[in-house]
């Protein structure tokens, strides 16, 4: 399986890049791709967007050896744009990422930008994402910024960070209100 050919990106991957995490996890983050860290480094999530990440779980009390993280797809798009690419938005998800989710069985996933929203959410614009929560019968989903677009604005910390937590703070309440 690390090495599929199931669409188009593999011919510009160094590696797959698959989930990481606690295989116990109670909350999943699920983000588009693999960038030029992750497919380097062969896990989720480690470079700056993933660092960013990692300001708002310590700002809420967590780190990363509590949560799963993950991408809905597995290989890096070249220039970061999946936009492309369609037929690996098709073939991905359904490969790697909801196999791992259920052997996971996380109880809350944060959907991380457009794309990962667009899973459970279709259609959804990025700023909408952070007000909408659906339950699946599985689990919990909560849209958020991706971390990336706080990258893009000015400041050490910004009013995309404070979003970011605050989906993550209202995606742990909820769980906790619906008993998952």
């Amino acid at each position: 399986m690390l090495a599929c050919e199931q669409c188009s990106l593999h011919q510009w991957r160094t590696q797959v890049v698959p989930g990481h995490g606690n295989p116990d996890a109670d909350i999943a983050f699920v983000a588009e791709a693999p960038g030029v860290e992750e497919d380097r480094l062969g896990e989720p999530l480690v470079g700056p967007a993933g660092k960013r990440l990692d300001r708002h779980l310590t700002a809420l009390g967590l780190t990363r050896d509590m949560v799963w993280l993950d991408n809905t797809v597995h290989c890096r798009p070249p220039d970061n744009d999946l936009r492309r690419f369609p037929d690996a938005q098709l073939r991905c998800p359904p490969l790697w990422l909801f196999p791992v989710l259920q052997q996971v069985r996380p109880k809350v996933i944060v959907a991380m930008g457009r794309t990962a929203g667009a899973l459970w959410f279709p259609g959804m614009a990025a700023h909408e994402l952070s007000r909408l929560a659906r339950s699946t019968g599985e689990y919990l989903v909560v849209g958020a910024y991706h971390p990336s677009a706080a990258l893009r604005e000015s400041g050490d910390w910004n009013a995309l960070d404070d979003s970011i937590v605050a989906s993550i703070r209202r995606a742990i309440l909820l769980a906790e209100e619906e008993g998952l």
